[in-house]
């Protein structure tokens, strides 16, 4: 059973003979009741203490997990966010690589177009400087056919 202040002041002894005086045991009493009163009253106020402390303790405690689990989800998604990054990085490489091979080829094949347009427009050349030559000779024997025809007759 648990004691409080009333208890204490409305204690009452049985008296005997020769038995201790009464003021003084009552002076006592009323002391001890004071002092039982003042140490009940702060015992009650730290326990109230005690349990908003632990209310808050708790508090801060879902807290703590909310945000150890925030920080882990982040770094989950960070890490997320740096694997698409390399994937996407590596995709544009590989498409830059692909798309200067392909011009590469086109050059090349551009060139080689070039290059075969270059040789027909050289023979093309040589076959017109042949045909000039060749007009040129024809008419120059011609001319001294004439000069020799004139010549005779």
């Amino acid at each position: 059973m648990q004691m409080t202040p009333l208890d204490i002041r409305n204690k009452e002894f049985s008296k005997g003979i020769r038995g201790y005086q009464c003021g003084e045991v009552e002076k006592f009493l009323e002391t001890v009741s004071q002092e039982f009163e003042s140490a009940y009253s702060e015992n009650f106020e730290l326990r109230e203490k005690n349990k908003a402390l632990e209310a808050e303790i708790n508090h801060f405690r879902q807290i703590e997990n909310t945000l150890q689990q925030t920080l882990i989800l982040a770094q989950q998604t960070a890490e997320e966010v740096k694997q698409t990054a390399r994937h996407e990085a590596e995709l544009l490489l590989r498409e830059a690589e692909q798309k200067k091979l392909e011009e590469v080829s086109e050059a090349q094949q551009k060139w080689e177009e070039i290059q075969g347009e270059i040789q027909d427009l050289i023979r093309k050349r040589d076959l017109i400087r042949t045909q000039l030559k060749s007009f040129l000779l024809s008419h120059l024997d011609l001319e001294t056919m004439q000069e020799r025809n004139e010549g005779i007759a």
